[in-house]
């Protein structure tokens, strides 16, 4: 967005004597050209700073509602580690999120701009675009190392969010969550600590830089990102802090946090950092608790998931106690730090400059008010959008039965008093509305229909894949909408149906989808999730009918396309599986869980070429998962390429060192080319890796059989067995080996048994009654000797025909 869009932007919100405010805070205008008629003292608010470079941390909380800390007002939590912080900072006592998910509040706090300006609108589907110019990249071309320290998948580096730092720790392992929510997929807090302390003492405290004369001049300045995510749900605080909130978990993660917010501040100051730093504290967003009729966060705009905390501590505890009424954003973070550090101002932000209001100073920007938006209602259920305008006092919601609520008197927002309000209600009104209508005007293009000619068209919506242009996101669409507050049911029994669900209950999640589709057939994530659980169930047909459904109303909804792609691809309408799953690359640009289908699909009808060259152009993408690379070089092996398959499982390792399949595929190509004790290595970390695979195991035993290492064969194979009690094969080597090694017979008639239990057909079977007969005849048996020689002989004989 440009400079002159940004100061339109303001327009809307600020007389016209403050307009010239807002060039400086916006874009890249002369400072001569806006400077601002009241300027913060810098050096005042740095004094207690021994540099003028002084660490920064910013440390963001998920899911935290400034109700919840005492320093706030709470009586429900005890939390003295944030309001020790407070006492000695400024607290914000009016702060606002912007959108109520993880990624794009923090895309608005790294960015200073508001979601329709960022672009990223919900947590899934959505990449901050790369020419946006985050905090972390002015920080690093002022001079300070950066790292990134997140605690959920939502902020994976995949997503954009982590431009700028050198250092990010996200690596999460999706692949073993095969089917986890992403927005569950997280990290304990303790271990998130722990990786930003081992950067400050690696990256850190362990360099003294050198200036011209040889001298040391201390420590590079440091900008930290610390992010926890603990406070969100499932909500299990750790002992003491379960009993102490008993029947109160989401009260007791909060305390376990705080707790956490403790521990790392005494690991600063035991470093000597904590007094030096400037120390912003926040969260992304807060949680409903079932207040407005929202268990969760994401739905409404209420203050339950948008009035966040806001905490400035200061080198020294400069200005500490200061409390800041105004309407203030997660916009105006970053700009009060370009301001503070004197950091490059290129670019645009959308956010004030919150220094004045640090040390008390009137500032005329303080007289906007701030925006906030949900379009989950929108995008998932074709109803309104919700957008929220936030002042000192009032606060008004766009809706089509709008709300007005004055926050002073009532901070629960239980009494609309937008008919008792109607002039105020109509300037906030026509405030918001132009605001929003600027903000979309300035919003990342995107393209209104696929760039698809007529026939690939027809095709696609012969198949089900495009219905043509549905309404569900699109809020030009024609017709009024419904207000979210009177469809909150469906919402509520849509989570219901997710939960249960997750919890393998398909049944009720099942009932839960019909009943709500019985009353609006136009809920996307009912007909998706309804087609999940029906494909799941064995039933790909009307799994189609589901997915299609959804389709209907979104033609570039990710999970429905692929959803219907693998419906086909169940019921071995391979053609048309494919054309959903490069439908949905078209749509995605990358998406592994297609890719890998497809290339399974070419594999699978001895298409190597075909399988290569999908794997190669999503490996060429952004951040390609490990999966991929370890794909790749299963086909390279195949294509007998061993080199190059070395070097892709090599790679795949290097992405995702949990990756046991990796290790797995590693292994064996090693164990062909000779390498034993490497595979052997490999091998042994495979199993570790995943206690339930048996092919490990089994390959580990029979190459420590070539090495005549029966011990560790047997061994060996009794884990296979053991990781897989219906490894028939294994129980067959298992009996051989302790027969050859003279180890007890009647134990190794059981496992020869055992495997027989099965009544394997083929080389599989004989190869059990072979290895039954030879124990037999070694215990004498030889009546029971012949018949198990005669099954095996017939068995071999039919596989031979």
């Amino acid at each position: 967005m440009s400079g002159a869009g940004c100061s339109a932007v303001r327009r809307v919100l600020l007389p016209a004597s403050a307009l010239a405010l807002v060039l400086a805070a916006c874009g890249p205008e002369p400072e001569d050209a806006a400077a601002p008629s009241v300027q913060a003292d810098v050096e005042h608010l740095l004094g207690g700073a021994s540099t003028e470079q002084p660490p920064v941390i910013l440390i963001t909380i998920d899911t935290l509602r400034a109700d919840r800390l005492s320093s706030y007002g709470s009586d429900r939590v005890v939390t003295p580690h944030i309001d020790r912080l407070a006492a000695e900072g400024i607290r914000f006592t009016n702060a606002s999120s912007t959108v109520p998910f993880t990624l794009p509040a923090h895309s608005s706090i790294m960015t200073g701009l508001y979601p329709p300006s960022h672009g990223v609108r919900e947590n899934v589907g959505y990449v901050l675009a790369p020419e946006l110019v985050t905090i972390a990249e002015r920080f690093r071309d002022g001079g300070y190392r950066t790292g990134g320290f997140v605690s959920a998948f939502v902020l994976d580096a995949r997503w954009g969010i982590a431009r700028g730092f050198d250092t990010y720790v996200d690596d999460f392992d999706l692949d073993a969550m095969a089917g986890a929510n992403l927005g569950s997929v997280q990290r304990a807090g303790p271990e998130t600590i722990a990786h930003a302390l081992e950067w400050l003492n690696d990256a850190v405290l362990s360099d003294d830089r050198a200036d011209d004369a040889g001298g040391s001049t201390g420590q590079p300045p440091f900008f930290m990102w610390l992010h926890l995510f603990d406070p969100h749900d499932p909500y299990d605080p750790p002992e003491p802090f379960r009993s102490e909130y008993q029947g109160r978990p989401y009260d007791g993660e909060v305390a376990y946090t705080d707790s956490l917010i403790g521990e790392f501040r005494a690991a600063l100051e035991e470093r000597g950092l904590f007094d030096e730093s400037v120390v912003v504290l926040t969260a992304d967003h807060g949680e409903g608790l079932g207040d407005h009729g929202e268990s969760y966060h994401g739905f409404f705009v209420y203050d339950t998931t948008v009035h966040v905390p806001l905490i400035v501590r200061l080198p020294g505890g400069v200005e500490a106690g200061r409390v800041v009424g105004d309407a203030v954003s997660h916009v105006d973070i970053a700009p009060t730090l370009i301001e503070l550090l004197d950091l490059e101002r290129t670019g645009t932000t959308q956010g004030r400059s919150l220094l004045p209001d640090m040390q008390g100073l009137p500032n005329p920007l303080a007289e906007r008010g701030v925006y906030a938006e949900s379009f989950y209602a929108l995008d998932h259920y074709g109803w309104a959008p919700l957008r929220s305008l936030r002042t000192a006092e009032h606060k008004y919601i766009e809706a089509p039965e709008p709300e007005l609520y004055a926050l002073l008197e009532d901070p629960g927002e239980l009494a609309n008093v937008l008919l008792e309000e109607r002039d105020l209600s109509r300037r906030l009104r026509a405030e918001a509305l132009e605001l929003a209508a600027e903000l979309d005007r300035a919003a990342p293009s995107s393209s209104a229909e696929p760039d698809l000619d007529e026939d690939t068209l027809a095709q696609l919506r012969a198949l089900g894949y495009l219905a043509g242009r549905g309404a569900a996101g699109r809020e030009d669409s024609e017709g009024p909408r419904a207000d979210p507050k009177d469809k909150a049911h469906l919402h509520r029994a849509i989570m219901r149906a997710q939960s249960a669900f997750g919890a393998g209950d398909e049944d009720s999640a099942a009932a839960e989808l019909r009943a709500a589709l019985s009353e609006d057939e136009g809920l996307l994530d009912a007909h998706q999730l309804l087609g999940t659980i029906t494909l799941l169930g064995g039933d790909p047909e009307p799994a189609i009918g589901h997915f299609q459904s959804a389709l209907a109303l979104d033609p570039e909804h990710r999970q429905s396309l692929l959803g219907l792609a693998n419906a086909y691809r169940e019921l071995g309408r391979i053609d048309e599986a494919v054309v959903g799953y490069r439908r949905l690359l078209d749509v995605a640009g990358q998406d592994a869980k297609a890719t890998m289908a497809l290339a399974r699909i070419h594999v699978d009808g001895g298409e190597l070429s075909e399988a290569e060259q999908v794997l190669t152009a999503a490996a060429e993408g952004r951040e390609p998962p490990a999966v991929i690379a370890n794909k790749l070089g299963e086909v390279m092996a195949l294509l007998g390429r061993s080199g190059d398959a070395e070097a892709k499982f090599r790679q795949a390792i290097s992405s995702n060192p949990e990756l046991g399949e990796a290790h797995f595929n590693l292994a064996v190509l090693l164990d062909e080319s000779g390498r034993m004790e490497a595979a052997v290595a490999a091998y042994r970390r495979a199993a570790e890796l995943h206690a339930r695979d048996h092919r490990p195991r089994f390959n580990l035993g029979r190459l420590y059989g070539r090495q005549g290492r029966a011990g560790l064969q047997i061994e060996a194979y009794r884990g296979a067995v053991e990781a897989a009690p219906d490894f028939t094969i294994g129980y067959f080597h298992l009996a051989k080996a302790l027969m050859d090694h003279g180890h007890d017979l009647e134990e190794a008639e059981t496992f020869v048994r055992r495997g027989l239990e099965s009544e394997p057909v083929g080389r599989d079977g004989a190869l059990g009654y072979f290895v039954l007969a030879d124990i037999l005849n070694r215990l004498g048996r030889p009546v029971e000797e012949r018949r198990a020689l005669a099954r095996g002989r017939e068995l071999l004989g039919g596989a031979e025909r």
